[in-house]
């Protein structure tokens, strides 16, 4: 594939990587405007995942992931004395946990946050779950899904959501994320190669839905029916 098939699929750290191998002076100009563009986003600095046979959690029927039961707990605590312990708990191992430790207390803190309306904590505390693991899906897709729907460039979401695709090919919902964001690339730049490989993303992704993902595949489907008028809208 070329630094452009790359792009607009939104594969940017492929078309990254790409355009930072050409050496063909054809290609040289528009290899350090792909090299310039993706810099500004940050790319040149992205963890890199090491460890490709980390065990990836399937959606569940309730759309919910094993990595999101902590959350369900404290939000369950109603004793405002208990919940401030299990934050100050949860803040402490961001600290002084191993690793993975580390990277599970910040994408809960992400999640509590999401739950305030607290996008932008959100966020950043997504994105330090990626930095301390950078092998786990979940933490890459919940980043770039949060980034699109809350207002980030959608250059930003798609480099997390192409990362959580590359670990977990199989799950619907990083695909269907991605999908969204080449939607609202084609609507915002009025460029078609955008909204082909959306809906190619989204015939793949409603695939992928399991029998038990039912409320996901139906989602999945009506932006694949109803595409045409996110963008003429």
């Amino acid at each position: 594939m070329s630094m452009d098939d790359f792009f607009y699929n939104g594969e940017l750290m492929k078309c990254y990587e790409a355009a930072k191998m050409v050496t063909n002076e054809e290609e040289l100009a528009l290899a350090q405007k792909y090299i310039i563009l993706l810099e500004e986003y940050d790319f040149a600095h992205y963890p890199k995942p090491t460890l490709y046979g980390e065990i990836q959690h399937a959606e569940r029927a309730d759309e919910s992931y094993p990595e999101s039961d902590a959350v369900v707990g404290i939000r369950a605590i109603k004793d405002e004395e208990a919940f401030a312990m299990n934050i100050k708990q949860l803040e402490e191992v961001a600290k002084t946990g191993t690793g993975n430790e580390k990277a599970q207390s910040f994408f809960t803190q992400g999640e509590l946050f999401l739950f305030a309306h607290q996008y932008n904590e959100s966020v950043h505390c997504f994105q330090q779950a990626v930095k301390e693991n950078p092998n786990k899906a979940v933490y890459w897709g919940m980043t770039g899904q949060t980034m699109h729907r809350f207002g980030w460039m959608p250059f930003d979401a798609l480099g997390y959501l192409e990362q959580a695709i590359n670990l977990d090919p199989t799950n619907p919902r990083w695909k269907w994320n991605k999908a969204l964001v080449l939607i609202q690339l084609a609507k915002d730049l009025q460029m078609a190669p955008f909204m082909a490989n959306a809906a190619i993303a989204l015939e793949e992704a409603v695939v992928s839905c399991g029998e038990h993902q039912r409320s996901l595949k139906d989602a999945i489907q009506n932006t694949l029916d109803t595409m045409d008028s996110y963008v003429f809208s």
